[in-house]
């Protein structure tokens, strides 16, 4: 998470009396045919009968998408990230704010139906996703889940910092998602970190990286999200703008071989606005009682709406895992599923991300997505 600065835990704010809503993934079972490998996507209209705020109008906003190119060339962010660098990198804290009154009954991101299948084709479990578990317990990681799910570094003015970040499937095979605050630093110059590199699959502060280290290029996040999105130095977060954190980032190609990330490592599938029913989150939760040098998860088929229209999940993880993926229809044997949402705070006991939709849709298109 560009999570913390201290830790402060703060009840989640619901939006209104905890409605614990459950939905269903009938509608999304019925658009998964995208022919495997392929970073097309099917349309669909908006789910009807969805009785909770994921299904909102989109922030109105002169611009979408705001795009950021970065200067230093993939040896500079390499070499700055020395094993002291990683080790001492830190997460920030994004919690919901009990005085925050702007945006807090925002709607989310319009739903589209849009959903773009996982670079191994369409995912359609039989049975449980994984154990229900809210206390962040080790991921065992399996196929694309493996090489796809990964520890993002990113350096702000104040210091070196830790988020959680995803491969997803796209046409241009180099794109990953994370949080928006995760890539905005609210106390710089420019609104942008520097020095972004993700590592899939990291273990042991990137000591272990199995499928290489990569740096991003460019960065694609919401206009509203920099316009109107504000953190307090305890980490408490106001605005309307949080209703979209997310965001997206190009990775260079691998300088020895040519190959752009996903020919590395697959891309996990994304729907943009198709309701969820089991959520598995995943990140890398860095402040005690974790430490950041392994993956962890919550999951459950009882997610409930929490503040600005945000999927909520009862999971003690803990900074570090902001940005993280939340799956669902997850395989465990094949370690694919589709992310609805990335990690955007969290509670005294629980997590929020906020959903996917029409915005994240032209942001994942101006990123190449499409």
């Amino acid at each position: 998470m560009r999570f913390p600065l201290r830790s402060r835990p703060v009840a989640t704010s619901r939006t209104g009396p905890a409605r614990r809503t459950r939905t269903h993934t009938a509608a999304l079972l019925l658009v998964l045919a995208v022919v495997a490998g392929c970073a097309d996507p099917i349309e669909g209209e908006p789910v009807a009968g969805v009785k909770n705020s994921q299904i909102g109008p989109p922030i109105e906003s002169d611009t979408v998408s705001l795009r950021h190119d970065y200067d230093d060339s993939s040896q500079d962010i390499n070499d700055y990230w020395t094993d002291d660098r990683r080790k001492d990198a830190k997460p920030k804290e994004t919690t919901p704010s009990d005085t925050d009154d702007t945006g807090v009954g925002t709607a989310p991101d319009a739903a589209t139906g849009v959903l773009v299948d996982p670079s191994t084709g369409p995912v359609n479990p039989v049975g449980a996703q994984l154990p229900n578990t809210t206390a962040g317990d080790e991921f065992a990681a399996t196929g694309l889940a493996e090489s796809t799910l990964g520890r993002l570094y990113i350096t702000f003015d104040d210091g070196d910092y830790v988020c959680s970040a995803t491969v997803v499937s796209s046409a241009s095979k180099n794109t990953v998602i994370t949080a928006a605050h995760c890539l905005w630093d609210f106390a710089g110059d420019t609104g942008w970190g520097t020095n972004v590199m993700f590592v899939p699959h990291d273990s042991d502060d990137s000591a272990v990286a199995p499928y290489g280290r990569w740096f991003a290029l460019s960065a694609h996040g919401p206009q509203e999200f920099a316009d109107t999105a504000s953190v307090d130095a305890d980490g408490a977060i106001s605005g309307a703008g949080w209703a979209y954190d997310f965001a997206f980032l190009t990775m260079a190609p691998d300088e020895d071989s040519g190959l752009d990330i996903q020919d590395v490592t697959g891309g996990q599938g994304i729907s943009f606005g198709t309701p969820a029913e089991e959520i598995v989150v995943v990140g890398y939760p860095s402040a005690e009682p974790f430490d950041g040098t392994s993956e962890r998860y919550c999951a459950s088929e009882d997610w409930f709406t929490s503040v600005r229209g945000a999927y909520g999940i009862e999971c003690d993880m803990t900074q570090g895992a902001s940005g993280g993926a939340w799956l669902t229809n997850y395989d465990p044997a094949t370690g694919s599923g589709y992310l609805v949402a990335t990690t955007s705070f969290r509670g005294e006991h629980d997590l929020g991300g906020m959903p996917l939709g029409a915005s994240a849709l032209d942001i994942f298109t101006a990123a190449g997505g499409l």
